[in-house]
């Protein structure tokens, strides 16, 4: 079984706000991705990789924005799915000059390792062949806890370790724009991640979307579903629905 190729389709590109671009998920397992561009050097910071199949869309729905692909010089992961990093291994296929790649946690591990069972989580019934896609070490920086970059002088974020979906899940918070892009945490209105994969966990989710309930965000920029420009209430939505979820 190979799942349709997505090379013809567009994935569909928003700026939603000056310089920062947002691309929605395509079908069969594929995730929001984001782009921040560096207005000085034009140099493109990417969030997420996709699930590879959407890869084409990704340039597509780049071109008609007038985005150069040559011009993505980092990548940063919000954790180890399927969905989030097989992407990784087309864009440096693709492009002339390699990114880095940065990772938190058990991500950069399981990255570095090519550690293919931990990217296709549970019992799914899915491969990275069915894919187009050979799992393979790649080299990723690690990321660590509350680790701040500024290198975009409009840009600064920092990194939040947010478990519970996964082992490797991380946050990326931007406090001068009120901007998250919180992965698979949470979704708007009142949706939040899977808690049953493997390294999943109820508590630990619940934690962290309670962490993530102390911040000041208006934009948040999630990896599945849309976005919102409120994201204060959406966090709080989600949290207070999370209250309510079963554990497994």
């Amino acid at each position: 079984m190979m799942f349709n190729s997505e090379s013809s389709s567009i994935k569909k590109g928003t700026e939603v706000l000056k310089d920062v671009y947002f691309f929605s998920e395509n079908q069969m397992l594929d995730c929001n991705q984001y782009l921040i561009r560096n207005e000085d050097t034009d140099e493109l910071t990417l969030f997420d990789a996709g699930n590879g199949k959407s890869f084409n869309g990704l340039l597509n729905g780049m071109k008609k924005l007038n985005l150069n692909p040559e011009k993505i010089t980092k990548v940063y992961l919000t954790h180890e799915h399927v969905d989030h990093v097989l992407g990784l291994y087309f864009l440096i296929e693709h492009l002339t000059t390699k990114p880095q790649l940065f990772a938190f946690g058990e991500t950069a591990k399981i990255l570095s390792k090519g550690d293919e069972k931990k990217i296709f989580p549970g019992n799914l019934g899915i491969t990275a062949r069915m894919f187009g896609v050979q799992i393979k070490p790649l080299e990723v920086f690690e990321l660590t806890e509350g680790e701040a970059f500024e290198g975009n002088p409009n840009f600064s974020f920092k990194v939040l370790y947010t478990p519970g979906h996964s082992l490797g899940s991380a946050c990326y918070y931007f406090p001068e724009r009120k901007m998250l892009i919180p992965g698979d945490v949470v979704f708007i209105q009142g949706s939040f991640g899977r808690y049953d994969f493997p390294g999943g966990s109820l508590n630990q989710l619940i934690n962290s979307i309670s962490r993530l309930t102390s911040l000041d965000v208006k934009y948040l920029l999630p990896g599945h579903m849309g976005i919102t420009d409120k994201g204060n209430q959406s966090i709080q939505f989600s949290y207070k629905m999370i209250q309510t979820a079963t554990f497994f």
